[in-house]
């Protein structure tokens, strides 16, 4: 049995869109989707290979969150390294303007201008039968004792904007893939291109740079770049589909070393994103039909240097 761990965090969202009716009190947040995505993804990677792969999330979960236990439950998701903790609520905002996630917990007053909560910085561990583990917007280090044989980062983008490249290198000895945004990349240089490249040559880490509509920009630690280009697909919410992207490669990788086992997982993490952006919140990812072989050849990859 492979375990799949998805260390990240749960909330309710109530979703906003320009031009489509509000969904309020979805079941959101980085850990859900991460979770389901990897779950999809080893669907899939099972399915070719006999293998079999069991996700864990580890994030703080009520009990009272029935309907959110369940999703993940109904998923196969092991919910055993869940804590009872409090889960966030946000107002996650969409315009051709931009995006904009805004918390309301705990309302301190009416109008709220805090950013964010503060980034957790002690150092993470995980138990020792994982496999591979996900980090979700980790703001420390990674406890070395611990440590899996593959560990995927998905980065926070408040400490990226406030402490840039020296982020990067504090959790680059415990951290195999980063997987940053385009805003992250951006962040770091004008060009989330050319800031892609450069996080490889400095930390010598796999890049997989998650760049929206132009796809995913593949940059083994071993040299070579490629891109990994979704099918056109009608986009409904894109609310956790990076989350869904990182869970679902770390799930399909099975060979750090092997470029080619790189983008194999992305090219399903890919597939995976469709479900995601079929529908508001988790309900698409969740309950929609499983990731084909047609929905995976659909995905293209292309070698750029």
């Amino acid at each position: 049995m492979r375990i799949v761990e998805v260390q990240a965090g749960v909330s309710r969202d109530h979703l906003v869109t320009v031009g489509c009716a509000p969904a309020y009190d979805q079941a959101g947040g980085p850990g859900l989707y991460g979770a389901l995505g990897a779950a999809r993804a080893s669907e899939v990677v099972d399915g070719r290979l006999g293998t079999r792969t069991r996700v864990r999330l580890r994030a703080d979960l009520p009990s009272a969150e029935a309907d959110i236990r369940q999703i993940l439950t109904d998923a196969g998701i092991d919910l055993s390294a869940c804590t009872n903790g409090a889960i966030s609520r946000v107002w996650i905002l969409n315009a051709p303007e931009g995006r904009r996630v805004l918390s309301t917990t705990p309302p301190t007053h009416e109008l709220d201008e805090r950013e964010h909560s503060p980034v957790e910085t002690r150092s993470a561990g995980t138990r020792r039968d994982t496999a591979a583990l996900l980090r979700s917007s980790p703001g420390g280090g990674l406890d070395d004792a611990a440590r899996p044989a593959v560990v995927v980062v998905d980065p926070d983008q408040r400490v990226v904007a406030t402490r840039g490249w020296e982020y990067f290198a504090e959790l680059t000895s415990t951290t195999d893939v980063f997987m940053p945004s385009r805003v992250q990349l951006s962040q770091l240089l004008p060009d989330p291109v050319a800031g892609a490249h450069e996080l490889r040559r400095r930390t010598g880490r796999t890049v997989v740079a998650r760049l929206d509509a132009e796809g995913s920009l593949v940059l083994p630690a071993q040299g070579g770049s490629w891109r990994v280009v979704p099918a056109p697909v009608e986009v409904v919410d894109t609310t956790g589909a990076g989350d869904s992207h990182a869970g679902a490669f770390t799930a399909a990788l099975s060979d750090l070393r092997d470029a080619q086992a790189m983008i194999d997982a992305v090219v399903v993490a890919t597939a995976v994103v469709s479900r995601t952006l079929a529908a508001p919140g988790a309900t698409a990812l969740a309950a929609g039909p499983a990731v084909s072989d047609a929905d995976l050849h659909a995905v293209h990859v292309h070698k750029e240097d």
